[in-house]
């Protein structure tokens, strides 16, 4: 049987292109989403032609129960999840003075909570498999106390999905299971321009995705707990 990827947040941006990779590596992958029904739907219909098998499946990933129903579909329906990659994670530029409450809960839920959640709801079976990769996406100066004025929970969120990378690679790895982190720059759609990096161009889908694809083939079998920045040596802030 094919192995089975778990995408959150695919329907669009840096989820959809890790997923169009997985496939071409020959994984039957879950297209998750939460608004973007049609972007999802859309995307299935590509990915069928390689792998017919795939499927989409909806949950708002700050939700429990929603959590949970979601990934008790993707065991019946393949009974392992191989690798997730826990890709959601909104974000919010703008003053911490001005942010709400409900937008600070927003951001740190979606992008903490998510990976919590969707953790817990496949790392049971993983250790039955004894193998499997979480993958989760930060963000460069997620290893450091990062303070900008303009998207501060969003930092704050990354800063302590670091901290859940590591302690879960550590009580995890016994059981052959690899948690790792790949914290990108700005990507192609985010708000600077290419003069603001250091190397003279935002991060690409495709850097994400040719670390990903190190950290989940045997080549990295050592490698667990790690973060690597995807930024070209751009540092927040400066």
């Amino acid at each position: 049987m094919k192995k089975v990827a778990v995408v959150t947040g695919s329907a669009k941006g840096l989820g959809k292109a890790i997923a169009f990779s997985l496939v071409e590596d020959g994984f039957t992958v879950v297209i998750h989403f939460r608004k973007s029904k049609s972007d999802a739907e859309k995307i299935l219909n590509l990915v069928r032609k390689k792998s017919p098998k795939s499927i989409i499946a909806f949950g708002d990933l700050t939700d429990e129960k929603q959590v949970r129903s979601m990934f008790l579909q993707v065991y019946k329906r393949f009974g392992k999840v191989d690798i997730l990659v826990n890709n959601v994670g909104n974000f919010l530029y703008k003053e911490f003075s001005k942010t709400t409450n409900s937008e600070f809960r927003d951001i740190f839920e979606s992008n903490l909570y998510s990976a919590f959640l969707c953790s817990r709801a496949v790392v049971l079976n993983m250790r039955k498999q004894k193998s499997g990769h979480i993958i989760n996406i930060g963000s460069v100066g997620a290893e450091t106390m990062t303070v900008t004025e303009k998207s501060t929970p969003y930092f704050m969120a990354k800063n302590a999905l670091y901290s859940l990378t590591k302690i879960m690679a550590r009580e995890e790895a016994r059981y052959g299971i690899h948690v790792n982190m790949i914290s990108p720059a700005s990507l192609e759609t985010d708000i600077f321009k290419a003069e603001d990096f250091p190397m003279g161009r935002s991060a690409n889908y495709s850097d994400v995705v040719k670390v990903l694809k190190f950290l989940t083939s045997n080549d990295a079998y050592y490698i667990n707990g790690a973060n690597i920045e995807v930024a070209g040596g751009f540092i927040p802030g400066m």
